[in-house]
């Protein structure tokens, strides 16, 4: 495999990582350089801490989102098939560069996503993204528990949702333009409704990926990640169980009723 040059390689992800956006194809065509560059995956992982330093929050998550389909193209191409004798070592080189990907995310992973949801309203505004990114790290067991530990302790306790109702509330009350400006982290209507497109696009691959369980995974791993990501039991559940009965002993009166007479 010929390697391109670090510095090259740098300089081009540098542009590519300038022009990105949260469309799926721009993040899929980033992560694509990386993964066959990943001879240099630590200048490039340099590149995109780099890039998040100097980045508004709100496009930090599309950073994320890069670092995301790295470990997902990783991971699918190191199930490959077998090959010829005299192709087996380059191959092996290849899945060893990979590797390296996966172990230098693990060593800044933390790091990483700090910078993506710090804490701002604009950061509160990644949480929901990130926490379904996380999710799949999970469920696809890129991290070991320790790790995503770290991780969910940073999104612990968040509002995951921009203004919380109480800001709301004082925004209606004081008229405060600047105050809702800065609840949606001071993105234009055009930005907001891009940023709702692209998210509602990427659930929609997130529910597809969801589907795709890896071959080597423990039994328990799939009942551990809903476990994992379920709600815990609030109010809402107990009306709704309660309206259930309701409408059960309902049926159950009718039956009866007419099986008397």
């Amino acid at each position: 495999m010929d390697e391109m040059d670090p510095f090259e390689a740098r300089l081009l992800f540098g542009n590519m990582l300038d022009n990105l956006t949260g469309a799926q194809p721009t993040i899929d065509r980033v992560a694509g350089f990386a993964v066959k560059n990943s001879s240099v995956a630590d200048n490039l992982l340099d590149c995109m801490t780099e890039k998040l330093e100097k980045l508004a929050v709100p496009p930090r998550l599309n950073v994320l989102l890069v670092i995301d389909a790295i470990l997902l193209a990783v991971s699918r191409r190191t199930r490959g098939t077998a090959a010829a004798e005299e192709e087996q070592q380059e191959q092996e080189e290849e899945e060893d560069a990979r590797r390296s990907w996966v172990d230098l995310i693990r060593k800044d992973v933390v790091r990483l996503v700090r910078e993506v949801v710090p804490e701002s309203p604009a950061g509160d505004g990644n949480v929901p993204q990130v926490r379904k990114v996380v999710s799949g790290w999970r469920r696809k067991g890129m991290f070991d528990k320790k790790v995503l530990a770290s991780v969910d302790k940073l999104l612990a306790n968040r509002a995951g949702g921009g203004a919380t109702a109480e800001q709301n509330n004082n925004t209606s009350s004081n008229g405060n333009a600047g105050t809702a400006a800065e609840s949606s982290g001071g993105m234009k209507h055009q930005e907001i409704l891009r940023r709702i497109e692209e998210d509602r696009e990427r659930h929609k691959r997130h529910k597809e990926d969801a589907w795709i369980r890896p071959s080597n995974e423990p039994a328990h791993s799939e009942l551990e990640a809903c476990w994992e990501t379920t709600s815990d039991f609030n109010d809402a559940d107990w009306f709704e169980l309660a309206a259930e009965n309701s409408n059960y002993r309902h049926e159950l009166e009718l039956l009866g009723a007419a099986t008397s007479r």
